[in-house]
């Protein structure tokens, strides 16, 4: 074969494959923007926060947060200490079912600094 029919067929097949991958990773892209855009409302909970960390639950109901993708407890010292856990104690369920299909993939998400309570819509 020609070197110019070799050209051409190794352009021909670079394109079709950069075209099948594009074609590919465009849904899973997406997807992955919709869901971690902003943190969701549902199942009957509202996200905490604590220092603009989203705050997580062990089985008991000791408040957390993920930084760097390890658990940080928040202290019982805290002055929102109590109300997390309060926040918790009033639907363990709704939070076992919002964690389920929404809070796994918000484990990086962070607001402003300083926002402590429930998050607010923008």
């Amino acid at each position: 074969m020609s070197n110019a029919i070799l050209s051409r067929m190794g352009m021909v097949t670079i394109r079709n494959v950069m075209v099948a991958i594009a074609l590919a990773s465009t849904p899973l892209l997406a997807g992955c923007y919709a869901d971690a855009a902003y943190p969701v409302e549902a199942e009957g909970w509202t996200p905490q926060y604590y220092d603009g960390y989203m705050v997580y639950y062990d089985g008991g109901g000791r408040p957390f947060y993920y930084l760097n993708g390890a658990a940080v407890w928040i202290p019982e010292s805290s002055p929102y200490y109590a109300r997390y856990y309060s926040y918790w104690r009033a639907n363990p369920y709704a939070y076992s079912r919002w964690y389920g299909h929404y809070g796994y993939g918000y484990r990086t998400y962070r607001v402003a600094p300083g926002v402590h309570g429930a998050y607010r819509r923008r």
